[in-house]
């Protein structure tokens, strides 16, 4: 074999020289073996399929980052990688992407040299969006998820700009050992993703405080939704509302009073999007004022609950003071009939507090205790 080109996932690597009888790197790939077919789709369209095999030595995850070392990425192409254990709806996400644009689903064979089995498979597809940048939706689906093998998702995480954790159904010690996985590999040097994306089932309370139990790094933007995931679609949907619901939050003005404006009325919205929530609102700690909100009905009074949580925050301030107690506080939530506040005050903004209006019987309060201390970390 005289030249092997590696045509990459994330790109094309430029021509590399084999001289014949060389021996390659123990972590690198020692062949790719490239094929194209075509398939037809239900309604009679042609697509290419391509497949690439590429044998490994050692370590799978180190041979992976060789691979895509060399590549070029594009400023007009963005990435999404689908990290799902259970295989319940990623590979469907990737297929029905595929059908819709027409774009073809490209997957790369790692396979263990010795023994020619199949790792894992990588998938790709592409979606182009009109006006936006093209989303590159990755996929990885262990065959042999044990040992070094469990690091080969987090290579294709650590390289995109959004990372989304599609939580099935899964035991206790399951998502356990997954949550440790992740808290170990951002913390890794190699790890350049920016959005940790959690997609939960409905009243997935546990998982939630899980996560929210977790010290992620401030530079990661962790997101949690717990939303039902009824098929393929409503995955997709879920993704995109949170990738461009995040992409907006770049928008740039000359006034910084507009900019923190905007910045506040977007993390009041991302609480709002919770299961059970009435209403959320940043209030005034000191005269109860209603600074900025959003609730689902007029029936909801954020500038009354505002005036009459803000005598309840000094309140218990008092008496945490008077208890003794380390640290600040942190939260408390008041409880009448069908519906309680949960309040969180803002150790930033010692003047300013958090507060939710929540719907007893439906709301997961785990989940909004994360949600509640996660946007009082993004307002800074």
């Amino acid at each position: 074999m005289g030249r092997l080109v590696l045509k990459s996932l994330f790109g094309e690597l430029v021509p590399t020289p084999v001289k014949p009888g060389s021996v390659m790197p123990e972590f690198a790939a020692t062949a790719v073996l490239e094929s194209t077919d075509t398939r037809v789709t239900d309604d009679g369209r042609m697509l290419d399929r391509h497949q690439q095999d590429l044998f490994v030595n050692g370590s799978p995850a180190a041979a992976m980052r060789a691979h895509l070392a060399g590549t070029k990425h594009v400023p007009e192409v963005r990435t999404i990688t689908l990290l799902d254990p259970t295989r319940l709806w990623a590979p469907g996400v990737v297929k029905a992407l595929s059908d819709a644009t027409g774009q073809p689903v490209e997957r790369l064979h790692l396979r263990e040299q010795s023994t020619l089995r199949i790792l894992a498979t990588l998938e790709r597809t592409i979606v182009p969006r009109r006006g936006d940048a093209t989303l590159k939706i990755y996929h990885a689906d262990l065959r042999v998820a044990e040992g070094e093998n469990l690091a080969i998702p987090f290579v294709l995480m650590e390289r995109s700009q959004m990372a989304a954790v599609i939580v099935g159904p899964m035991v206790l010690e399951e998502v356990e050992a997954m949550l440790q996985a992740l808290r170990t590999a951002v913390r890794e040097p190699s790890w350049n993703c920016d959005t940790l994306l959690f997609l939960l089932p409905p009243n997935a309370l546990w998982i939630a405080g899980k996560i929210a139990s977790i010290g992620w790094p401030t530079s990661l933007h962790v997101e949690v939704l717990d939303e039902p995931l009824t098929g393929t679609s409503s995955v997709w949907n879920a993704l995109l509302a949170a990738w461009d619901r995040l992409q907006g939050s770049g928008d740039q003005s000359a006034d910084p009073a507009a900019v923190d404006a905007r910045n506040v009325a977007r993390h009041l919205r991302m609480v709002m999007m919770t299961d059970g929530v009435l209403g959320v609102a940043l209030a005034d700690a000191n005269d109860g004022d209603l600074l900025a909100g959003e609730s689902r009905s007029n029936a909801v009074d954020l500038a009354r609950a505002s005036a009459a949580l803000a005598p309840v925050l000094r309140a218990h301030r008092l008496a945490h003071d008077a208890m003794g107690l380390p640290g600040t506080l942190e939260e408390f939530t008041v409880a009448a009939g069908t519906s309680y506040h949960l309040v969180r005050p803002l150790v930033r903004r010692p003047n300013q507090f958090l507060f939710a209006r929540l719907e007893r019987s439906h709301a997961n309060l785990a989940l909004l205790k994360f949600k509640l201390a996660e946007a009082e970390r993004n307002l800074g």
